[in-house]
């Protein structure tokens, strides 16, 4: 009895429905016992309706029979009692009848029993319900989605990533964002659904689970998904995290879509790039090297900044390619591009910039392998198995203006062509605070400035992990000095070399603080340095960086120089990836020294000062010295440093450029 009653237990508690199927068979087998026991006592129960007709006899000397004689027509008992006690268990206001003291005790015990499974049923029912929801609301229900964007891990940056990718997605009829992680799910959803517009068709999905485990991760169908990113905390132990993250992922061979992971560590990450279906990004790194950017041409800003976001002009690859990152066939790619060389392709679109190939090649194993070639020589021809690289508003613009030849009427024949001079001046940058990235930007301002540039590096030993007093003698290209500062006050910031810095970095100070008080910090010297900067007539940039991107909110900009560099680009970053896991080349080959650059050239080495001109044939000049313009920098007021930068507009529009204009190239450093 004992080992039945366990048995029971254990079946029961591990499911609740069967507890449905047991009251009901229970309640079943006690009205057949009532049944059986009415009929015995009494068989011909149901004879009380012949009374009832018996009394209703109209002639007086008829002669009735007596119903219980042997003569009296059996009915089938058993089954009305049962028929009737099923009634009276689940409708108990039934009339009893004329019926026996021992049938109406029981009919009395049956309505009771009714009452009772109805109220446990309800109960029951009840608590299924609830722990369905209960599940619900802890994100476990399996998520019937395909070509979703999935996201792993939990970090400050997805909500700048689910705001761009809502943005991105705008053009489509229907978009998903499916976002796994160990947090709970109300939490995320109140911090992610307010991101969405309220118009858009993005829909943000939550489940909490481990996305290292391989059960929780089929919740999200990763299989049906068309990107996966998996995001890192700043902490450098989070890898291991996205480590068993991607070995989860590298498992699952149905898993064929572009995979981001972000590392910290790189030592981590070169072990990451061993899995082939996994691109792998620094945040670090990244936003270091947009630094750089930023003090090397302060003009880059706007132009990073506008191919980051969907806002204005992106980076895309055309044609498209199915999820196998096969070619689809394209009639107009066929007809106007493929055969003609770079130079020929580039005036084939009115709207949009060409800048470079994604070519096919085949390695030394005979394996298939795609190469970025950003600025290829013009007398490349260009194959059917090549996708260009353009930057155009939408893709689905794209190929739009093929066939149109109109605007090339408005082009020039006698251009007069310029020698370009580059303008490499030594520069001097002052470096306000200090953490453990600081030595990933003094590498990069090593390879991206002018040999002799100096770096002035302020910062407080007790606020970081302090510098290495042999670092100025491991740079070759730049000068380095370092200060020591007990705090940053407005007496130490003009202590600063206003006269000759042309760039002034502050760093937050995540070696020892927390990220809010780090961030407070960051926007009081900020504060302050912007007021020493605007009351003097020198044109200095300021790139600042701030740990939470939305205490970057909190700063106004009011010159397009000027960066808040955070988490907010590095998210950026991500979702452009996650678009196209080509991007990364493309950027990584922007922001490295090496191969093709981001240049601002004077205005005065393409035309003549206040001369009117076509952009296709600014485009049609830049070819011609082996660089590509894609886009003008105005200067709106002469003596103001506010700019407006236009990226990759139509080849047809006339632009009068003044002497402090810029125009954008991309050429081979």
């Amino acid at each position: 009895m004992k080992k039945i009653r366990y048995y029971l237990d254990n079946l029961l508690s591990q499911k609740p429905k069967l507890l449905i199927v047991f009251l009901v068979l229970s309640t079943i087998t006690i009205l057949l016992v009532i049944a059986l026991l009415i009929d015995a006592n009494n068989p011909h129960i149901d004879a009380v309706v012949e009374d009832a007709v018996v009394e209703n006899a109209v002639a007086e000397d008829a002669v009735v029979e007596d119903a219980t004689s042997p003569n009296t027509p059996k009915s089938d008992g058993f089954l009305k009692i049962f028929e009737k006690l099923i009634n009276i268990a689940l409708s108990p206001s039934v009339q009893f009848g004329n019926d026996t003291y021992l049938s109406f005790i029981l009919f009395i015990f049956v309505a009771v029993l009714g009452l009772l499974f109805i109220s446990v049923l309800i109960s029951i029912l009840t608590s299924i319900i609830e722990t369905k929801l209960t599940n619900l609301r802890r994100g476990k229900s399996l998520v019937v989605e395909s070509n979703h964007s999935v996201f792993l891990g939990w970090s400050n940056k997805l909500i700048t990533a689910v705001h761009e990718l809502a943005e991105a997605n705008s053009s489509q009829s229907k978009s998903r964002i499916v976002v796994m992680s160990l947090k709970d799910k109300i939490f995320m959803e109140e911090c992610l659904l307010r991101e969405i517009p309220k118009k858009s068709n993005t829909k943000v999905i939550c489940r909490s689970g481990d996305p290292s485990d391989l059960r929780d991760l089929n919740i999200i169908s990763p299989t049906e998904a068309r990107s996966i990113v998996l995001l890192a905390a700043d902490d450098v132990s989070n890898d291991s995290q996205v480590l068993k993250r991607a070995l989860a992922l590298q498992k699952n061979v149905l898993i064929t879509c572009p995979i981001i992971a972000e590392i910290n560590s790189g030592e981590n990450a070169e072990a990451l790039k061993l899995f082939s279906k996994i691109t792998v990004i620094q945040p670090r790194n990244f936003i270091m090297r947009i630094i750089a950017q930023a003090v090397k041409a302060p003009g880059l800003i706007a132009v990073f900044s506008e191919l980051l976001t969907y806002k204005g002009k992106e980076i895309y690859f055309w044609p498209e390619t199915d999820n196998n990152d096969i070619i689809i066939y394209n009639d107009k790619f066929e007809e106007f591009i493929v055969g003609k060389s770079f130079d020929e392709a580039v005036f084939e679109f009115e709207n949009g910039c060409v800048i470079g190939v994604l070519s096919e090649y085949s390695d030394l194993e005979n394996k298939k392998s795609k190469q970025v070639n950003l600025l290829p020589k013009n007398d490349y021809k260009i194959k059917s198995t090549d996708r260009l690289i353009l930057i155009d508003e939408d893709d689905s613009l794209i190929g739009n203006s093929l066939g149109n030849t109109d605007f090339k009427a408005k082009f020039k024949s006698d251009l007069q062509i310029k020698k370009v001079v580059n303008s490499n001046n030594k520069r001097h940058i002052t470096i306000i605070g200090w953490h453990s990235w600081g030595d990933i930007l003094l590498n990069e301002l090593e390879v991206q400035l002018t040999k002799g540039s100096e770096v002035d590096i302020f910062y407080n030993p007790d606020l970081s992990e302090g510098i290495d007093e042999n670092l100025p003698h491991l740079f070759k290209n730049i000068s380095l000095k370092l200060i020591k500062i007990k705090e940053i006050k407005k007496e130490t910031i003009k202590m600063f070399n206003w006269e000759r810095t042309d760039s002034i970095i502050i760093l937050g100070c995540r070696d020892k603080l927390g990220i809010q008080e780090a961030d407070s910090l960051t926007l009081l010297i900020f504060t302050h340095v912007k007021h020493e900067r605007d009351l003097g007539t020198r044109n200095i940039n300021i790139c600042c960086e701030v740990l939470d991107q939305k205490n970057g909110e909190l700063i106004e900009r009011s010159r397009e120089d000027e960066l808040i560099a955070s988490d907010e680009l590095v998210a950026k970053y991500l979702i452009q990836l996650s678009e196209n896991k080509y991007l990364k080349a493309v950027f990584t080959d922007l922001l490295d020294e090496a191969g093709a650059v981001f240049m601002l050239r004077s205005s005065n080495s393409y035309v003549k000062p206040n001369e009117s001109i076509a952009f296709g044939e600014l485009i049609n000049i830049g070819l011609l010295k082996n660089e590509l313009v894609i886009g003008i920098q105005f200067k709106t007021l002469v003596n103001s440093q506010e700019s407006k930068t236009i990226l990759a507009p139509p080849k047809s529009e006339i632009f009068e450029l003044h002497e402090n204009d810029k125009i954008i190239v991309i050429t081979n450093n």
